[in-house]
């Protein structure tokens, strides 16, 4: 989702909440049900080509979203943060990797990274870009680290599902990620 803001008459201005519609950000269903949540109708709704992505595109006054603008941008930041982090992580585990040390599906480095980044989350991390664009920087040694953690949390896990009887059948190597 976008947010574009534009002068109108009088000291005015009008809001644009634009959302992709073929390639939806992680953003864009919680502001569609904080709108919902708040009653909040666009005073236009219309659907074309912006900057050549099929949008819907919700026209709003000003004053009407005003005391709303905050919690809306609050959502797109942290969706976008959640992302830069999650690239961010991966990006260190990749540098880290070696035969032998890889997550047992993708489903488990899914809900690793997504641990990782609830952990490793911190605002000092984020940095605005040259052209102002959201960047994020994490120390490596501490990815690695945090995901040898999680990798043993999980292991301890599964031997206590197995010793129960409760067993999934997966199973999670800890070993080194010295990169």
């Amino acid at each position: 989702m976008f947010i574009k803001v534009e002068p109108a008459e009088l000291f005015m201005f009008r809001v644009q909440l634009i959302f992709d519609l073929a390639h939806p950000d992680s953003e864009d269903q919680p502001v569609r049900d904080y709108l919902d949540k708040h009653e909040l109708e666009p005073r236009l709704r219309s659907t074309g080509d912006v900057e050549g992505r099929h949008c819907e595109v919700m026209h709003f006054g000003g004053c009407y979203l005003e005391g709303h603008l905050e919690p809306i941008a609050r959502m797109q930041r942290g969706a976008v943060e959640a992302e830069l982090l999650a690239a961010e992580i991966r990006r260190h585990l990749d540098a880290a990797h070696k035969p032998g040390v890889a997550f047992q599906s993708q489903e488990q480095e899914a809900a690793a990274v997504a641990a990782l980044a609830a952990e490793l989350r911190r605002d000092d991390a984020f940095r605005q870009g040259s052209s102002g664009e959201l960047t994020v920087s994490l120390e490596g040694g501490a990815v690695r680290e945090a995901a040898l953690r999680w990798l043993a949390a999980r292991a301890r896990e599964l031997e206590l599902r197995a010793a129960s009887g409760a067993g999934d059948g997966n199973r999670t190597h800890v070993t080194s990620l010295e990169g």
